[in-house]
């Protein structure tokens, strides 16, 4: 089994070096070309330059805008006494996009109508040179924040984005409106629910099945757990939507191919990024390298379970994210050539998902959670519990081809990167493949645990 994973990683490693050498001067222009930008989707909208022209965000709906560097814009959302709400924005830099580490970002906040602060967020790009989605929201809670935050009336939404960016290009924004119905009862203020003292649950292991990611929020796939496999350009950013009902946590990893034995592909390590979102659309948790020596270089994040009273949490956003059932989300990005200069081209990407502890009843609502946008469908359910067959129009390969699969796949990244790029790798490529082919077959094989 082992060897038959080493096989997969060096074709994959190997390919890595090709397209290196299919184009040796790849510049910042061309990192991303190819690459899917984030798809916005909703009814356009133009924010104000003040909250007295601001426009109202209706909840349930999504709307589309776009911000520039250094520029601020206003919308206006009302509320009423008893229910929590959430604004989320995404906004989405081209792939591509010359962008600064943890300056380039944008900040959404949420007023009271007196003008007091009820929430903020402020995602920033985390890696120079890689330009993906950034998405959190502002919320209002019934029991924190500045009294006039429990008032019913207009509150006003910011959305800002940071002066002095290197890409002057005007950024597209998702703007989201969530309103949580309040529990029978009131909101309890009880203590957080979420914490946890047992390690976080391994990814899985097993054959991926083919799932093609979104271009967004909006047309993520439904995942249950499992071993999914996907691929990705460099530059893009691919979505998929996890079903997490109260009691459960979400672990999930990405992972790329390389040879343990090739130290050339250490660059790898720094070519995925995952985050996991909320159903509103909050950060719950950044990815971490996860990755031991000779391993795959991989990515994971896991959350908390997921509890009412979490909201109450003083322990930090990612557990008070975890809040309510529903879709959460997972955003891939496949960072571009010049930050992981060994990938050129569509590049086979595994997603191991997993949603731990048993489903449990959650706090009675005044109304219908899922109208809100908030809780699992039956569909959901049904859908967490197993593998779902390939879509139709799904153009990957199908499941439970296995091996067969697994390794054109892997051979099929070798070609993206040209057949001129030196008969010595090919060469070498071949005579790697043959001896670790022989070392495999003296052993018995189960179905291939990568692809």
């Amino acid at each position: 089994m082992k060897d038959r994973r080493k096989v997969r990683a060096g074709l994959a490693a190997v390919a890595a070096l090709c397209a290196v050498a299919a184009a040796p001067g790849t510049s910042l222009a061309d990192a991303a070309d190819g690459a899917r930008a984030y798809e916005t989707r909703g009814t356009r909208i133009s924010g104000a330059d003040a909250d007295s022209d601001a426009p109202s965000l209706t909840a349930g709906r999504t709307y589309v805008d776009s911000v520039g560097p250094g520029e601020k814009r206003y919308y206006g959302v009302t509320l009423d006494t008893k229910s929590a709400a959430y604004v989320s924005a995404v906004a989405a830099p081209r792939p591509g996009a010359d962008v600064t580490s943890y300056r380039d970002g944008v900040k959404v906040t949420l007023e009271s109508p007196e003008g007091g602060i009820c929430g903020t967020a402020a995602p920033k790009i985390e890696t120079n040179g890689v330009a993906y989605p950034l998405a959190d929201y502002a919320s209002r809670q019934m029991d924190s924040g500045p009294a006039s935050c429990h008032e019913a009336g207009r509150y006003v939404v910011t959305v800002e984005r940071q002066d002095g960016s290197p890409d002057p290009e005007r950024w597209p924004v998702e703007l989201r409106l969530m309103v949580e119905p309040p529990v029978k009862g009131g909101a309890t203020g009880a203590a957080p629910e979420g914490s946890w003292s047992t390690p976080s649950p391994e990814p899985p292991d097993g054959t991926p099945w083919p799932r093609r990611g979104g271009r967004g929020f909006t047309d993520a796939p439904t995942l249950g757990s499992g071993v999914w496999k996907d691929e990705i350009t460099p530059g893009e950013t691919h979505f998929y939507r996890v079903p997490v009902d109260w009691g459960q946590r979400l672990t999930a990893a990405a992972e790329l191919s390389a040879d343990d034995k090739d130290q050339s592909t250490r660059p790898l390590d720094r070519a995925l990024a995952l985050h996991a979102y909320n159903p509103a659309r909050g950060l719950a948790k950044r990815g971490i390298p996860a990755a031991q020596d000779g391993d795959a270089p991989r990515t994971q994040v896991a959350t908390a379970p997921v509890a009412y009273g979490n909201r109450y949490a003083n322990t930090g956003s990612t557990v008070r994210a975890m809040s309510f059932s529903g879709g959460y989300f997972l955003a891939v990005t496949l960072n571009p050539p010049q930050v992981a200069p060994h990938l050129n081209g569509p590049v086979p990407v595994v997603l191991r998902v997993r949603v731990a502890g048993a489903a449990r009843g959650g706090p009675s609502y005044d109304r219908d959670p899922v109208e809100a946008g908030f809780g699992l469908t039956a569909a959901d359910r049904k859908a967490a519990k197993r593998h779902p067959d390939a879509a139709d129009d799904d153009r990957m390969a199908s499941p439970g081809s296995g091996a067969a699969d697994s390794e054109k796949t892997a051979l099929r990244v070798v070609g993206y990167a040209g057949i001129g790029t030196g008969t010595a790798l090919v060469l070498g490529l071949g005579v790697w493949t043959l001896a670790a082919r022989r070392r495999a077959s003296a052993q018995r094989y189960g179905p291939p645990p990568g692809w």
